[in-house]
């Protein structure tokens, strides 16, 4: 909540985290605030369940969601 300001308010925020509970509650707060918040439903684990393109940190390494 202490940085929510510094969010665009001129376009589309994903809020992303692994589940997809705190990126609710988060996404909630913003659109409260003015920002055009949207919730990635299902979190990373839904991203990669989906089989969705994730990039690892280690480019030599395997993407996983921790």
């Amino acid at each position: 909540p202490q940085r929510w300001s510094e969010l665009p308010t001129d376009r589309d925020v994903v809020v992303v985290c692994r589940v997809g509970g705190r990126s609710a509650q988060a996404t909630q707060f913003l659109v409260q605030n003015g920002v055009q918040a949207l919730n990635l439903d299902g979190g990373m684990f839904a991203w990669a369940a989906a089989a969705r393109p994730m990039i690892a940190a280690d480019p030599a390494a395997e993407p996983f969601v921790v």
